[in-house]
């Protein structure tokens, strides 16, 4: 079920694409459409618990129990690349290089510390493990490599990506990565 929902994760990727053949302006304002189209679904599906059964049995293996009854992960996902592409927009190797670590790091981090994953370093209950931490970490390196970044940078905003996929924080994970890791690429 995990591998069906990061792989649905690697959809943001449709968000990149979107901003580099679409250009920068169109892709914030269909993606805020979108991001209002899911708000709204989102709200209907929290309200009327005959939606919320039908869209979880319809999308099944992607969401997270505790998604049952509280907005998924897919909205935050999807603001935080919005985001991420207002506030950073005009410098497109800071978007790519986020958004790739959201995109893979995040996966990554998932697809490892269930499988190989045996010494919990979450906080507060939440299951993380040093395993899947260091492969988001080298996933995220590699991934801001990829999209241009010098060694330094790359290792600095995967350092913070995977940072903010350890640490609680509030909202959610996938709304932080993109815009924590932007922010701090931004120094390079």
């Amino acid at each position: 079920m995990e591998a069906l929902r990061k792989v649905f994760h690697l959809l943001s990727l449709i968000y990149l694409a979107a901003f580099h053949h679409l250009g920068r302006d169109l892709t914030i304002r269909l993606l805020a459409g979108w991001i209002l189209l899911e708000g709204a679904v989102e709200a209907v599906r929290l309200r009327v618990p005959y939606v919320n059964e039908t869209l979880i049995a319809m999308f099944c293996g992607i969401h997270r129990e505790e998604e049952t009854n509280r907005v998924s992960g897919i909205l935050w996902t999807s603001i935080g690349c919005l985001l991420t592409m207002v506030c950073f927009g005009d410098r497109p190797l800071l978007v790519d290089a986020a958004l790739l670590y959201l995109a893979f790091g995040d996966m990554a981090a998932a697809m490892v510390g269930k499988a190989f994953g045996r010494v919990n370093i979450g906080f507060w209950g939440r299951k993380k493990t040093l395993e899947g931490s260091v492969a988001c970490l080298a996933v995220c390196a590699a991934a801001g490599l990829a999209a241009g970044l010098s060694p330094a940078a790359a290792l600095a905003g995967a350092v913070t990506a995977t940072a903010i996929e350890i640490v609680p924080v509030p909202l959610n994970d996938n709304f932080w990565m993109p815009i924590g890791a932007a922010f701090v690429l931004s120094f390079f």
